[in-house]
């Protein structure tokens, strides 16, 4: 997807609005009561945990982790509260990017993109394989990183740390670095998480930058799928 109005209204789903698509498939598919049926064979709920995984249809590896509770995106600020899921190492717990093939760690990654490289008013985390030149560059690197470690991938800029595990929020951790301490400072964020072929993570991040051209699009870190 490189807009989620193509990956979506482009491969056959209604949305009106358009930018709560995503929103709607998840309110009305988990946020039902027992007693009605879930029907949709491409999205799963999990309702203690407070999330969603829905098959995008715009690629055969191309999944979305969405939470059943109405979040903006990059820059809500539940997402800067202890009590808010862990959505980041929710999405890598559930990280299948196919039912048949088991691909290594540091093949995969998560990407939320900003405010201005969206086209959904619901936050999604999008699950998919690196981009074969981005895999490449990561493994360039040698750990431990120095602390203004940046990759020009896609044609942009991007700050890269290193991580040993999720559990502290990636939201969290980015809005601190790039010192986003309101909502539309977070909205400018971009970031991706991938796993870096051990036990840990590589932590990728971006902001948004009319004067550079630059949308605040992680997305394009992952394999881009034709929606036909």
């Amino acid at each position: 997807m490189l807009w989620l109005s193509m990956g979506l209204a482009g491969c056959g789903r209604s949305a009106e609005p358009a930018d709560l698509a995503i929103w709607r498939i998840v309110d009305q598919g988990c946020n039902v009561t027992a007693s009605q049926p879930r029907e949709r064979p491409d999205l799963s709920c999990n309702d203690p945990q407070g999330y969603a995984i829905l098959k995008d249809r715009c690629g055969a590896t191309h999944y979305l982790v969405i939470p059943t509770a109405r979040r903006t995106g990059v820059e809500s600020p539940e997402l800067q509260e202890a009590g808010e899921p862990n959505y980041f190492a929710l999405a890598w717990t559930v990280r299948e990017v196919s039912r048949t093939a088991q691909p290594a760690d540091a093949d995969i990654a998560l990407a939320i993109n900003s405010r201005y490289g969206r086209s959904q008013s619901q936050l999604h985390i999008h699950i998919d394989y690196l981009r074969p030149e981005v895999r490449l560059a990561l493994r360039t690197l040698r750990l431990p990183l120095a602390d203004d470690t940046h990759l020009e991938l896609m044609g942009h800029r991007y700050r890269v740390d290193h991580l040993d595990t999720l559990a502290r929020s990636p939201f969290v951790l980015v809005a601190n670095e790039w010192g986003a301490h309101t909502i539309e400072d977070r909205a400018h964020l971009t970031l991706a998480v991938a796993g870096d072929g051990a036990s840990g993570f590589y932590l990728l991040s971006d902001r948004a930058d009319a004067l550079t051209l630059d949308r605040g699009h992680a997305e394009e870190l992952l394999l881009h799928h034709s929606c036909k």
